[in-house]
Formats: structure tokens, sequence, C-alpha cells
């Protein structure tokens, strides 16, 4: 099964009407864009959910193209943010996972049925400022068979 990450982008309705650009993809890393037009809150920067939403997704979109959705599922299970600053301009989230990672996550997973992985994601607008640090705690699932 082939799985494209704009087709996925397209199937989540929020993610789709944020007009969020994928800039570099490849099995370990995913790079996405979030305008600041159609994202903006009533003071003109971009709204805190739209940056909390750009945040959250790439994790469990990256392991969806990695292992598909047959045998090991992702789930999100706790999401702290903390807005350092207000967002002007774009914003950028960019996500590495070593191939170690992803062996550790499907041993694991496979073994246990159940793995417990924290990550911690810098949003930073165009120009390189950080505008919010999250920390997220996700699930690997192995679905029964």
């Amino acid at each position: 099964m082939t799985v494209n990450l704009e087709q996925m982008l397209q199937g989540v309705d929020t993610l789709k009407n944020m007009g969020i650009r994928i800039l570099e993809q490849s099995p370990n890393i995913l790079k996405v864009e979030l305008p600041l037009e159609g994202n903006r809150n009533h003071l003109g920067g971009i709204y805190a959910g739209a940056i909390f939403s750009l945040a959250e997704f790439p994790f469990g979109m990256m392991c969806v193209l990695k292992f598909g959705m047959q045998n090991l599922v992702p789930v999100v299970g706790e999401v702290t943010i903390r807005y350092l600053a207000p967002a002007r301009e774009n914003l950028i989230v960019e996500l590495k996972v070593s191939d170690q990672e992803w062996e550790e996550m499907e041993r694991e997973t496979s073994t246990h049925g159940k793995f417990k992985i924290a990550r911690e994601i810098e949003v930073r607008d165009v120009s390189g400022r950080a505008i919010a640090i999250v920390k997220a705690t996700y699930f690997m699932l192995k679905l029964p068979k």
C-alpha cells in the first residue's frame, strides 16, 4: 500500500483548510510550512490553534508514511505547547526521525503491542525565530489481526 502525504493532508479537513505546504519529505525528514494567509487571528498573527496543529500532525503522518495503516498505527497521547512569540509570518516545522528510531518503534511495538514516543518539536517562523515549543507523547499501537 502506497501512502501519499499530499492525499493524507487533503483527507484531514483542518489540515487541508490550513494550506500547509510540504517543503521537504523523505523517510527521515518532514519539513512543512504554514502560511500566515488564511490562518490569522484577531490580532493579525497566526491563530494559536493553527500553530498547535502544525506542530502536532507531522510525526503521526511520518509514521503512517513509514508503516502504512495495516499493522502499526500512531496515536497522540498528550501534547503541551509553550507559545514564545507572536507569529507574524509563515511558520516552519521540521521533524527528523532516524533509522534507529524507526527500527526501535517497529521492534518494540511488534513485541509489546504498544510503544511510547516523546518528541520535542520547535515551531519557527521563516526568519528562524522560535515561536513555540511543543512537547508531545505519541503511542505506536499494534493492530490486532
